[in-house]
Protein backbone atom coordinates (compact mmCIF):
# COMPACT_ATOMS: atom_id res chain seq x y z
CA UNK A 1 0.00 0.00 0.00
CA UNK A 2 3.21 2.54 0.31
CA UNK A 3 3.48 2.64 -3.36
CA UNK A 4 -0.05 3.35 -4.09
CA UNK A 5 -1.43 6.81 -5.24
CA UNK A 6 -3.97 8.11 -2.29
CA UNK A 7 -6.84 8.04 -4.66
CA UNK A 8 -6.26 4.49 -5.12
CA UNK A 9 -6.38 3.25 -2.03
CA UNK A 10 -9.63 5.15 -0.99
CA UNK A 11 -11.09 3.87 -4.32
CA UNK A 12 -10.10 0.11 -3.57
CA UNK A 13 -11.25 0.87 0.10
CA UNK A 14 -14.53 1.85 -1.51
CA UNK A 15 -15.07 -0.87 -3.59
CA UNK A 16 -14.59 -3.02 -0.81
CA UNK A 17 -17.07 -1.25 1.69
CA UNK A 18 -19.70 -1.15 -1.11
CA UNK A 19 -19.25 -5.08 -2.00
CA UNK A 20 -19.68 -5.89 1.74
CA UNK A 21 -22.57 -3.66 1.83
CA UNK A 22 -24.30 -5.68 -1.18
CA UNK A 23 -23.44 -8.94 -0.35
CA UNK A 24 -24.46 -8.63 3.61
CA UNK A 25 -28.67 -9.03 2.87
CA UNK A 26 -27.33 -12.12 0.09
CA UNK A 27 -25.68 -13.62 3.07
CA UNK A 28 -28.49 -13.15 5.33
CA UNK A 29 -31.58 -14.42 2.76
CA UNK A 30 -29.17 -17.52 2.44
CA UNK A 31 -28.73 -18.28 6.03
CA UNK A 32 -32.47 -18.21 5.35
CA UNK A 33 -33.15 -20.55 2.62
CA UNK A 34 -29.97 -22.67 4.16
CA UNK A 35 -32.44 -23.24 7.50
CA UNK A 36 -35.58 -23.47 5.74
CA UNK A 37 -33.42 -27.11 3.92
CA UNK A 38 -34.20 -29.10 7.51
CA UNK A 39 -37.24 -27.65 8.66
CA UNK A 40 -38.98 -30.17 11.20
CA UNK A 41 -42.49 -30.14 11.70
CA UNK A 42 -43.24 -29.88 15.48
CA UNK A 43 -47.52 -29.74 15.42
CA UNK A 44 -50.54 -27.57 14.97
CA UNK A 45 -52.08 -24.60 16.76
CA UNK A 46 -55.27 -25.12 17.33
CA UNK A 47 -56.34 -22.63 14.86
CA UNK A 48 -54.96 -25.51 12.11
CA UNK A 49 -51.47 -23.33 11.81
CA UNK A 50 -48.03 -25.71 10.90
CA UNK A 51 -45.17 -24.88 13.29
CA UNK A 52 -41.82 -26.05 12.10
CA UNK A 53 -38.66 -25.45 13.82
CA UNK A 54 -35.09 -25.83 11.73
CA UNK A 55 -31.33 -25.44 12.88
CA UNK A 56 -31.00 -25.42 16.14
CA UNK A 57 -27.96 -24.97 18.35
CA UNK A 58 -27.71 -26.57 21.46
CA UNK A 59 -25.15 -24.92 23.90
CA UNK A 60 -23.86 -26.67 27.57
CA UNK A 61 -26.27 -23.07 28.78
CA UNK A 62 -30.03 -22.92 28.85
CA UNK A 63 -29.62 -20.46 25.94
CA UNK A 64 -30.86 -22.68 22.45
CA UNK A 65 -30.71 -20.29 19.30
CA UNK A 66 -33.04 -21.82 16.53
CA UNK A 67 -34.88 -21.07 13.34
CA UNK A 68 -38.92 -20.99 13.64
CA UNK A 69 -41.47 -21.23 11.42
CA UNK A 70 -45.37 -20.88 11.39
CA UNK A 71 -47.36 -22.09 8.18
CA UNK A 72 -51.05 -20.04 8.27
CA UNK A 73 -54.10 -22.35 7.64
CA UNK A 74 -55.54 -19.31 5.61
CA UNK A 75 -53.98 -15.87 5.29
CA UNK A 76 -53.59 -13.78 8.41
CA UNK A 77 -54.05 -9.90 9.88
CA UNK A 78 -51.84 -9.27 12.15
CA UNK A 79 -50.62 -6.45 14.22
CA UNK A 80 -47.62 -5.85 12.07
CA UNK A 81 -49.95 -5.78 8.99
CA UNK A 82 -51.08 -8.42 6.05
CA UNK A 83 -52.34 -10.83 5.00
CA UNK A 84 -50.17 -13.33 5.51
CA UNK A 85 -49.41 -16.77 5.13
CA UNK A 86 -45.62 -17.40 6.82
CA UNK A 87 -43.39 -16.23 9.61
CA UNK A 88 -40.01 -16.83 9.87
CA UNK A 89 -37.99 -16.63 13.01
CA UNK A 90 -34.69 -16.36 14.15
CA UNK A 91 -34.80 -17.12 18.00
CA UNK A 92 -32.95 -16.68 21.38
CA UNK A 93 -34.74 -19.75 24.00
CA UNK A 94 -34.04 -18.86 26.92
CA UNK A 95 -34.98 -22.48 29.17
CA UNK A 96 -34.46 -21.43 32.72
CA UNK A 97 -36.44 -18.65 32.24
CA UNK A 98 -38.82 -19.50 29.45
CA UNK A 99 -38.78 -16.69 27.63
CA UNK A 100 -38.09 -16.52 23.87
CA UNK A 101 -36.38 -13.24 22.43
CA UNK A 102 -36.77 -13.47 18.33
CA UNK A 103 -34.10 -11.25 16.70
CA UNK A 104 -35.46 -11.40 13.52
CA UNK A 105 -38.54 -12.22 11.82
CA UNK A 106 -40.07 -12.16 8.10
CA UNK A 107 -43.60 -11.99 7.51
CA UNK A 108 -44.48 -13.66 4.07
CA UNK A 109 -46.91 -12.73 1.55
CA UNK A 110 -47.83 -14.82 -1.61
CA UNK A 111 -47.63 -12.36 -4.62
CA UNK A 112 -49.81 -13.09 -8.30
CA UNK A 113 -47.94 -15.92 -9.25
CA UNK A 114 -48.45 -17.87 -5.83
CA UNK A 115 -44.53 -17.45 -4.86
CA UNK A 116 -43.71 -16.47 -1.58
CA UNK A 117 -42.59 -13.19 -0.64
CA UNK A 118 -41.40 -11.65 2.07
CA UNK A 119 -43.51 -8.20 2.75
CA UNK A 120 -42.05 -7.46 6.15
CA UNK A 121 -38.90 -7.91 8.39
CA UNK A 122 -39.25 -6.82 12.02
CA UNK A 123 -35.86 -6.57 14.43
CA UNK A 124 -38.45 -6.63 17.78
CA UNK A 125 -41.58 -8.45 18.32
CA UNK A 126 -43.19 -8.16 21.20
CA UNK A 127 -46.31 -10.54 20.29
CA UNK A 128 -43.96 -13.27 19.84
CA UNK A 129 -45.83 -16.72 19.00
CA UNK A 130 -48.72 -15.22 21.22
CA UNK A 131 -52.06 -15.32 20.15
CA UNK A 132 -52.50 -12.51 17.52
CA UNK A 133 -49.77 -14.46 15.87
CA UNK A 134 -51.05 -17.87 16.02
CA UNK A 135 -49.96 -19.54 19.62
CA UNK A 136 -47.21 -21.45 18.77
CA UNK A 137 -45.23 -19.84 21.91
CA UNK A 138 -45.50 -22.68 24.68
CA UNK A 139 -45.41 -25.47 21.83
CA UNK A 140 -42.23 -23.85 20.26
CA UNK A 141 -40.42 -23.06 23.79
CA UNK A 142 -41.07 -27.14 25.04
CA UNK A 143 -39.72 -28.62 21.91
CA UNK A 144 -36.65 -26.41 21.77
CA UNK A 145 -35.67 -26.83 25.38
CA UNK A 146 -36.37 -30.53 25.35
CA UNK A 147 -34.07 -31.58 22.55
CA UNK A 148 -30.32 -32.81 24.32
Amino acid sequence: MCCIPRGRQLLRKSIIIAAAVILAPVGLVGLVALAAGDWRQIGITEDGHKVSVSSSRLPKTNLRTTWVRVEYKQPVQLPQGGPFVELRARVRFNCASGKATPSSVWFYSRDHNGKLVVSKKALHDDQFGQAPEGNFADMTMNFVCQQK
